[in-house]
């Protein structure tokens, strides 16, 4: 069984602070619109003849030492998600396409066709055995059969559809019928016999599914496989933006009020066999947990950052733990949590180092001195993705906003 987390998570600066950043700026400029730059102004690149503005600096990727905390690379290559390839690499998707990172952060040549580095993705990369699942772009022109479609770049003039890899050798092994155009898959999940896609889609191919839909693992085929109907009140388009399988039960999280007529806020629990509604009821404390971004269950507990709010309870008992967070990223590798922040929502006062990366015992309940500098004054973590000595880190890193 695979998880991860909402994608489009391809992340973008944060309006809220455009406004702080304007401040700064008219207030600055407020006596002179030419005020000489102080030497120790680092927006400003001061050469011998003039000053003129320095480029303002972004990066996507960091290499961490999962041990140490220790930033082994920045890098800005266009990566949005990706998954651990069980040999302490990764395979990673975004602008550079679909394909798999060795260890030392270098794109394998070796692995898959040419042809992969130029799929866009409209949705998260997630492995399960043996197979790799992406939510990719596919022009909508193209689908006479026995052809290979285009790739939309931006998804302008294409419809999102899942489509399915060799892990070993990256050869495409089927796509699914196309999503409603211009939608966009939120998040995936996979077991050995489907594969779970949930977003604002509203139909996959002529078929009604809403923001959920199941797949054949073997064959892509759209399963006859329905939930009850999503209502969100006030009335709008519900949508699935978190999904995790965790035993007998398939968590959902998203924007709805009620499935089937019964009142289930923001969070549910599914058969994942049929995609009936069980009877599992949030724990209270869930209850502030609005438009989940992810579920994690690990060690019992059940992690929910949400767009606004951060909650972890205990399954068995509805209690939370005694740590606390306000990250909006997680991942659990063995006994530890890996927590990130976005640039809106920091760690929280506690796990809060500057730095929107922290690590927590899940055994103790304590967070640990592992708090990488990335070196950015905003540090926007889209997804944490831990592989043999070393964690990836996704996201957008920058010390300008404007």
């Amino acid at each position: 069984m695979t998880t991860r987390r909402s994608l489009p998570r391809v992340r973008t600066v944060v309006p809220a602070l455009f406004l702080l950043t304007a401040l700064i700026v008219s207030t600055s400029c407020g006596g002179s619109h030419r005020a000489a730059p102080s030497r120790t102004d680092t927006s400003q690149r001061t050469t011998a003849r003039r000053t003129v503005p320095s480029e303002p600096k972004y990066s996507h990727l960091a290499l961490i030492s999962a041990r140490s905390g220790d930033v082994l690379k920045i890098s800005d290559l266009a990566v949005t998600s990706a998954v651990a390839d069980g040999r302490g690499g990764w395979f990673v998707s975004g602008d550079i396409g679909l394909a798999r990172m060795l260890p030392n952060g270098k794109l394998d040549s070796s692995w898959g066709a040419p042809g992969l580095r130029k799929i866009k993705n409209c949705g998260p990369l997630i492995k399960s055995g043996s197979r790799l699942y992406l939510a990719k772009w596919r022009d909508i022109a193209a689908s006479t059969e026995g052809t290979a479609p285009q790739n939309s770049t931006t998804g302008e003039n294409g419809a999102c559809v899942i489509g399915a890899f060799d892990a070993a050798t990256g050869k495409p092994l089927w796509v699914s019928k196309q999503l409603f155009s211009q939608s966009r898959v939120l998040e995936l999940v996979a077991s050995s016999t489907r594969v779970y896609a949930g977003g604002n889609f509203s139909t996959v191919g002529e078929s009604e599914r809403q923001g959920l839909a199941a797949f054949d693992a073997e064959t892509g085929r759209l399963l006859d496989w329905h939930t009850p109907r999503f209502r969100f009140d006030p009335p709008t388009s519900p949508l699935v933006s978190a999904l995790t399988l965790a035993g007998s039960r398939l968590y959902v999280g998203g924007l709805f009020s009620s499935i089937g007529g019964k009142q289930r806020y923001y969070l549910a629990a599914l058969n994942p066999s049929t995609g009936a509604l069980l009877p599992w009821q949030p724990p209270k404390a869930l209850g502030g947990a609005y438009y989940p971004l992810q579920i994690l269950v690990t060690r019992g507990q059940l992690i929910v950052p949400g767009y606004d709010a951060f909650v972890a309870v205990n399954l068995r008992t509805g209690q939370e733990p005694a740590w606390r967070s306000d990250a909006s990223t997680v991942v659990a590798d063995g006994k530890l949590l890996y927590l990130g922040g976005n640039i809106e929502r920091t760690l929280g006062p506690t796990a809060d180092t500057g730095y929107n990366l922290a690590a927590l015992n899940l055994k103790t309940q304590n967070y640990t001195s592992w708090a990488p500098d990335l070196g950015f004054k905003y540090v926007d973590v889209g997804e944490i993705i831990p592989s043999g000595k070393q964690v990836l880190v996704v996201g957008d890193f920058t010390n300008f906003i404007g």
